[in-house]
Parts: structure tokens; sequence; C-alpha cells
């Protein structure tokens, strides 16, 4: 950051004296657009000596979004960030029929089977499923009382959130793409 461009000096005005025109020694004051010295780079020094970077989140390895850092004071930000308890968006592949020792594509494989009998309707099912659990689970971290107007206009707008330390929580999932074996969610 030292290295980059520095923005042009500031300009005051100064009255400097200058020869007055008729000349025999007189002195005037005249307006003069002159550089703020202590903008100057020589006398100010490096801008950035000690600098603070925060990290909002981590992203998996294989993951890609947006990487959220805070740098100097943009540091307190990163706390209001986290209480906001924003919901992430994930889009998931997944081929059926192979298992691998650690879940991903590139595992070792451990096992194999058949998967014609899945259906596109059966995956949603099992999906709303998952769904229903965890908007149980969300009512219960939401620390909002179920009985109230607010619950309510809440609920309506899908503003629900978690507050405090919880497990991750699907608020939403669905089938984006189905065609065996692959699928996306």
């Amino acid at each position: 950051l030292n290295a980059a461009p520095v923005r042009a000096p500031r300009q005051r005005v100064r009255f400097l004296p200058a020869p007055a025109p008729g000349g025999g020694g007189a002195v005037e004051l005249v307006a003069a657009r002159v550089p703020v010295l202590a903008d100057h780079p020589l006398v100010r020094g490096p801008r950035f000596k000690k600098l603070k970077i925060g990290a909002g989140h981590r992203l998996d390895v294989k993951a890609s979004g947006v990487f959220v850092l805070g740098i100097g004071h943009g540091n307190k930000l990163l706390t209001d960030l986290y209480n906001c308890h924003l919901t992430k968006v994930y889009i998931v592949g997944g081929l059926f029929g192979k298992a691998t020792d650690d879940f991903s594509d590139t595992g070792n494989l451990v096992e194999k089977t058949t998967f014609d009998h899945i259906t596109r309707e059966k995956l949603e099912r099992i999906l709303a499923v998952i769904q229903g659990t965890n908007q149980k689970a969300l009512l219960v971290y939401s620390n909002i009382d179920m009985k109230t107007q607010e619950a309510y206009e809440l609920a309506v707008k899908g503003l629900i959130r978690p507050m405090g330390k919880c497990p991750p929580i699907i608020t939403a999932v669905r089938c984006l793409q189905f065609a065996l074996p692959e699928f996306q969610l």
C-alpha cells in the first residue's frame, strides 16, 4: 500500500511578498497557491507503518465466493457484520452411486452402488424433510417468542435468523439440476 500512487499534496493560499510594479524597492503581497509541506512524502513518511488486516470468515479450499477483509479501523466493522447473522447461499454438486472416504470428488472410492431407483420427486421429498427439521431448529435458536405479532411478521418476510452461536441451519434447500447420476442443490 505504501508503493501505491499518492494523491497530489493539498494546496494552500499564501500571501507572498513580491516587488511592486513601480519599482523603487517597494514590496506588495500577492496571493499564490503553494503545496502544503505536511503532505509531502519526505515530511510525512510512509503512510502505513503498522496495518491490521482481519478476515471476516474463511472460505473452504474448494469454495468460491466473496472473501471479506477488514483493513485498519474496518476491523471493527467485521464484528458488526458477524452479528448481522447474514445467510449464505451454497450451490452443491453431487454424484449418486459412489462414496469416497472424505466425501469429496477427489477422495478414495469406498463404495459403489446402483442409482436407477432415485427420481427427482424422491430427492425433493427428502430435501423437504431436511428443510422442515431445520426450520424447527431455526425457531428454537432465534430467541423470539413465537406467540407475538413481531414473530409472525418476521416469519412472513423470511427474516427469522438464529441469534448467537448455533450449529449451521439450512433455511432453504432445493434441487436445481437433476440428470442421473449427477445432481445440483
